[in-house]
C-alpha cells in the first residue's frame, strides 16, 4: 500500500494504533549524493503483523505529523536493521528520533561471530532461509517519481522479513544471556548526539599522525563541516579534502597561510565565511594549548597487536563479533587514553576490564594456538593474575 496524501497517511496510522502493537519494523529509503550535505528522504515503510505500507514522504504537501507521532511513541518498539543511516534520514524531517530500537544488525552480532557487519540479505538467509535479490533495486533513483512496482516491492519486503526477524532475535539474545548487554547498546544507539555530526568532531575522520598539526585539522574540518551543514552542500563543495591532506603534507600550521589556501581552494563560501575561520581557528588554538599533552600515537604498537588477537580469540570463543566490541580505531584509543568506551557497561565486563588489568601491569595472557573440531588452528588466550 502506498500512501500519497495526508489523509490516506492519518488513516493507516490511526488502524495501525488500533491494533497497539508492542513493535514495528521500520526502514527507509533516501538519497544521499554528492550535492548535498544531508540525506533527501523519499519513503518511510512500516509493517507489523500481516499489515504493510509505504509512506510517500516526496508526495506533495503530505504532512508526516502521523507517522511521526508512531515513531516517537515509547510504547512501541521500531525495528531497524543498521539504523544510522535510517536515523539520519529520518532526523531531516522529524524533531527527534525514533524510540525506543530495536537494531538487528547489533542483536546479530551479539549472538554470532561474524568478521564484519552484518548485512540484512545475508541475515534474513542466515535465519529464515530467504534469498533476497537487493541488487534490482539497489542503485535506484528514489528521487523520481513514479516509483515503479519493482522499488515498491524491494521496499516493502525490507520491512515484511524484519518483523519476523524481531522475535528470531529476542529469543536468541535471551538464549546467549546477552539481553541486557544489548539494552545497554541499544540505549547508546538510541542517542540523537549520534547522528547530528557536530562540526567540533569533524577532525576525527581525518587521518593523520603529526600531533602538531592537530591545530590545523580541527580548525579547517570544524569550519568545512559548519559551512556544509549550513548551506546544505557536500563538503568537497566548501573545500576538497585534498586540499586538507595537503596542508597536512606541507606541514602549515599558521593561521595566515591556512587562510590564503582557503581564499584559493575554498568554493561557494562568502566573505564572512572566510573571515569566520579566524575565529574557529582562535577557539580551536585555545583547545590545542590546554590539551597540549595529548598524542595522537602514544601507545606501544605490540601492546596493540597483542590485545588485537586477544580480542579476535575471545570473540570468536564467545560467538560474538569483534567490530561490535572494538574496532581497530577504538582499541587504539582506548588504550592511548582518547577514549573510555571499552573501559564503561559490557564491554567493560566482556574485555576492558582484562584490558585494564593488563596495561597496570596486574594481569598476563598465555596465548596458545589451538586445533578446532573442523581442524583449523585458532588462538586461545588465558588471563592469568599477577601476584606481586
Amino acid at each position: 500500500m502506498l500512501i500519497v496524501t495526508t489523509s490516506e497517511l492519518e488513516d493507516a496510522c490511526e488502524k495501525l494504533n488500533t491494533v497497539k502493537p508492542k513493535f514495528i519494523a521500520v526502514d527507509t529509503e533516501f538519497i544521499r549524493n554528492n550535492i548535498t550535505y544531508y540525506p533527501k528522504l523519499s519513503l518511510v515503510q512500516v509493517s507489523y503483523g500481516e499489515k504493510s505500507f509505504i509512506v510517500d514522504a516526496l508526495a506533495p504537501e503530505i504532512d508526516l505529523s502521523a507517522i511521526e507521532k508512531i515513531m516517537l511513541n515509547k510504547e512501541i518498539t521500531k525495528v531497524f536493521h543498521s539504523c544510522k543511516q535510517d536515523m539520519e534520514s529520518l532526523l531531516t524531517v522529524f524533531k527527534d528520533i525514533p524510540a525506543p530500537i530495536f537494531d538487528t544488525q547489533v542483536a546479530a552480532m551479539f549472538c554470532t561471530y561474524y568478521y564484519d557487519f552484518i548485512g540484512y540479505s545475508k541475515l534474513i538467509e542466515q535465519y529464515m532461509g530467504i534469498t533476497l535479490d537487493k541488487l534490482k533495486a539497489k542503485n535506484s533513483d528514489w528521487l523520481e517519481r513514479p516509483l515503479s512496482e519493482e522499488q515498491l516491492d524491494y521496499a516493502i519486503n525490507d520491512v515484511t522479513y524484519l518483523y519476523d526477524l524481531y522475535q528470531i532475535l529476542c529469543d536468541k539474545l535471551e538464549e546467549s544471556g546477552r539481553a541486557s548487554w544489548f539494552q545497554e547498546e541499544m540505549h547508546t544507539v538510541g542517542d540523537i548526539n549520534r547522528y547530528t555530526h557536530h562540526p567540533k568532531n569533524a577532525w576525527k575522520r581525518i587521518k593523520f599522525n603529526h600531533p602538531q598539526l592537530m591545530l590545523t585539522v580541527k580548525a579547517v574540518s570544524e569550519w568545512q563541516e559548519t559551512l556544509a551543514q549550513r548551506y546544505n552542500v557536500n563538503r568537497n563543495k566548501i573545500i576538497n579534502n585534498a586540499v586538507i591532506v595537503g596542508l597536512i603534507e606541507r606541514n602549515v600550521e599558521r593561521v595566515d597561510e591556512i587562510l590564503d589556501e582557503l581564499k584559493k581552494k575554498a568554493k561557494n563560501v562568502k566573505e564572512e565565511d572566510l573571515l569566520e575561520f579566524i575565529n574557529i581557528f582562535n577557539d580551536n588554538e585555545k583547545y590545542c594549548m590546554q590539551h597540549a599533552n595529548i598524542s595522537l600515537d602514544n601507545y606501544d604498537k605490540s601492546v596493540f597487536d597483542i590485545l588485537s588477537i586477544i580480542l579476535e580469540g575471545k570473540c570468536k570463543e564467545n560467538n560474538m563479533s569483534r567490530k561490535l566490541v572494538a574496532s581497530k580505531d577504538e582499541l587504539i584509543k582506548s588504550i592511548s587514553g582518547q577514549t573510555q568506551d571499552l573501559f564503561r557497561g559490557w564491554r567493560y565486563d566482556f574485555f576492558g576490564k582484562s584490558v585494564k588489568l593488563f596495561m597496570d601491569a596486574d594481569l598476563k595472557f598465555e596465548i596458545a594456538s589451538v586445533k578446532s573440531a573442523d581442524n583449523i588452528a585458532r588462538i586461545q588466550s588465558r588471563a592469568i593474575k599477577i601476584e606481586c
